[in-house]
């Protein structure tokens, strides 16, 4: 009897964990749509919706491509949209400009892999560049490291030395590769408090790659060639997104389905490059 009722609720399982398809939610009115944490809605408390993450690539103020996705996180849409867009268009891209959402080890190495010129934020970037970031004496990223030694001196002036290396792995299979360094001095410390609320002692993770990946954004991003190109696209894909939400006053799709939803989308771009088309006939 516990084993002709266990069946169907088995059965039941195995159908949603095919419906999710690696996501963590999915809508029972729209299984393709996941549920994401709108920026506005109506109660303006940030309520879970069911919904679609829209890429868009432009250029020269004119949309050359669009992908819709079921992930709420623009990190892991950045590889299969800049393929398909590439594919599409039958094209390789020199330069590729993106902001901090993008960001990331596995999209910069993606990018330097097939030789494209990335001008890509990371989520950090603009705190790091505070004067007040450089100021934050328990931030390990502003500790003394000695690459020699591998270990770096704490603000009491205790080595923190190397421990171990972990290998872990994205949901997308990328592999990263972090060194722990551990502070074996922490007991009676009079910064304890401020520093770290382990009972083991303060613990830091660096990964040589990432930061060696940060270091190049950040120079790519300090010559005015690139500060100029980021400019360009804060004005060319937000206009985007702000002519077809503020101006049409479209904020929902009408259809269900990632394949209706799509169409939907591509409608709407294809008017709004007809009126960017008329908007320079006419200048």
């Amino acid at each position: 009897m516990i084993e002709k009722d266990y069946l169907p609720r088995k059965e039941k399982y195995e159908n949603s964990n095919e419906t999710f398809k690696g996501r963590n939610s999915y809508s029972k009115t729209d299984e393709d749509a996941t549920f994401m944490r709108m920026k506005e809605d109506h109660m303006l408390n940030g309520q879970l919706k069911p919904g679609y993450n829209i890429q868009v690539g432009t250029e020269n103020n004119f949309v050359i491509g669009y992908d819709v996705f079921p992930n709420p996180t623009d990190t892991r849409t950045f590889i299969p949209h800049l393929e398909n867009v590439q594919k599409r268009l039958n094209c390789k891209f020199n330069t590729v400009i993106a902001d901090a959402g993008y960001g990331s080890e596995e999209n910069y190495d993606y990018l330097e892999k097939n030789e494209i010129t990335g001008i890509v934020k990371y989520t950090s970037y603009e705190k790091e560049m505070k004067r007040s970031f450089k100021k934050k004496t328990f931030n390990a990223e502003n500790w003394k490291y000695d690459s020699v030694q591998k270990e770096y001196t704490c603000p009491c002036g205790n080595p923190v030395p190397y421990k171990l290396t972990r290998k872990r792995k994205s949901d997308s299979g990328y592999e990263q590769t972090v060194d722990v360094y551990q502070c074996e001095n922490c007991e009676g410390c009079p910064f304890r408090e401020l520093c770290t609320k382990s009972e083991y002692g303060r613990m830091v993770q660096r990964n040589d790659h990432w930061l060696e990946q940060k270091t190049k954004v950040k120079n790519y991003l300090a010559t005015e060639e690139y500060k100029s190109l980021m400019k360009k696209r804060s004005t060319e894909c937000e206009t985007v997104f702000g002519q077809t939400k503020g101006n049409l006053k479209f904020r929902r799709f009408h259809l269900r389905g990632k394949e209706k939803v799509g169409t939907e989308w591509g409608l709407l771009m294809i008017g709004y490059d007809f009126k960017q088309l008329i908007r320079l006939m006419n200048a």
